[in-house]
């Protein structure tokens, strides 16, 4: 289908199975928020609402840069209406806001003239030369360029989060001066907080770096930690100890460079088109995990220890991963500094794996993918430029 019939499809399911009154149509944290941090909230509440509804990625992001336009105005000329408490805005109130505003644009879409309108200037951008979605790079209409799938499996909650932003410049109107795509993988543990934040606030903070995108290395580090040091606020204000992995890819689309970051045991691989010995690379070398040498040695210069329990090495006999957002009751011991990685893709570079040690603890890299491989193979007409995997 072409972007207007897309679109007119989402905005008929949109009409027929919105309800205005549902008073929590996306989860929201327990915690209040800051205001530097809201603007990260609402495109992360208004994208996994709109993504319910199957909202295609041609109107996904000019309807959420509208609703962050709109809200953030609002929250200057009303603070009060959005939850703003005095120090900063609670997080229910805010969200009835955020919901109420996607709410009137999509309706306000229904209109033929306005939907036209919205993506003549779509189509507009694309014809000045201007930077376009990862959707603008693949090779036939209908075809993915990601796949995503996350599973539970013996805990009460997933705690795991992942992210897929093929606009991601776009998105989040950086300096780029070429299309890019943001990827991550965050696997929660103690509990969801960490992964909910990181899920919601790593990326942006990652483009709104003074570093980004000319030094990605300090972009990354910068992003880590502010996003670290803020969620340890939440752990304070509200008792909380749980901790994320976090794996975090940026996509270079016109340069073909795929750079990431990582804090745990959440790995990344590309998966090379030519089958053999060498069919993959692993990017993410070495994972920060207790039986790590030099995690070990860093751990007991800052006063802390690693010890084998369990078949495991873990930080002070409890915590098998050495490095993570969140985790405040293993500070400083367990950091959030993570370490980089800055790739230059070739032809022969087919896909990119992210997932959780889920995934690298079931199977081996070579099996992984051979099997992706075998796949794409079997099914060409729905060949995936990226396949994203979390378990």
């Amino acid at each position: 289908m072409d972007p207007l019939e897309q679109s007119r499809v989402f905005l008929d399911c949109f009409k027929t199975n919105v309800n205005p009154s549902d008073p929590l149509p996306v989860r929201v944290p327990i915690y209040n928020l800051k205001y530097d941090e809201i603007e990260a909230a609402i495109i992360d509440w208004s994208r996994t609402y709109l993504d319910q509804f199957g909202c295609p990625q041609c109107i996904l992001t000019p309807i959420i840069r509208n609703v962050v336009d709109e809200v953030l105005s609002y929250c200057k000329e009303n603070p009060e209406s959005c939850g703003f408490t005095g120090q900063d805005y609670k997080t229910l109130q805010l969200n009835h806001e955020v919901i109420s505003r996607v709410n009137r644009i999509c309706t306000e879409l229904l209109d033929n003239e306005k939907l036209n309108n919205l993506l003549a200037q779509v189509c507009g951008d694309r014809g000045r030369g201007e930077d376009l979605p990862d959707s603008a790079f693949v090779p036939a209409v209908g075809k993915k360029i990601h796949f995503a799938r996350g599973m539970k499996h013996r805990r009460r909650r997933m705690e795991d989060r992942h992210v897929c932003l093929p606009d991601f410049n776009k998105l989040f109107c950086t300096k780029d001066t070429e299309p890019t795509a943001f990827y991550g993988v965050y696997d929660g543990h103690g509990g969801q907080e960490a992964s909910s934040f990181a899920a919601s606030h790593l990326h942006y903070y990652i483009a709104q770096s003074e570093y980004y995108p000319h030094d990605m290395e300090k972009a990354f580090r910068e992003a880590f930690l502010k996003t670290d040091e803020l969620f340890l606020i939440k752990c304070k204000n509200h008792h909380l100890n749980s901790g994320t992995t976090a794996v975090a890819c940026v996509h270079h689309l016109a340069s073909k460079r795929i750079d990431l970051a990582w804090v745990g045991d959440s790995q990344a691989m590309l998966v090379k088109r030519t089958a053999g010995e060498h069919v993959y690379k692993q990017l993410v070398h070495p994972t920060h995990v207790g039986a790590n040498v030099d995690e070990q040695e860093r751990i007991r210069v800052e006063g802390g220890c690693v010890i084998s329990w369990g078949g495991l090495y873990r930080v002070n006999g409890q915590l098998a991963i050495t490095r993570a957002i969140g985790n405040a009751n293993y500070k400083p011991f367990v950091t959030a500094n993570p370490a980089v990685s800055l790739n230059q893709c070739t032809e022969d570079d087919l896909l990119l794996i992210l997932g959780s040690d889920g995934l690298w603890d079931s199977f081996s890299e070579y099996l992984i993918s051979m099997f992706v491989l075998y796949a794409i193979r079997k099914f060409p007409e729905k060949i995936f430029l990226i396949v994203f995997i979390i378990t």
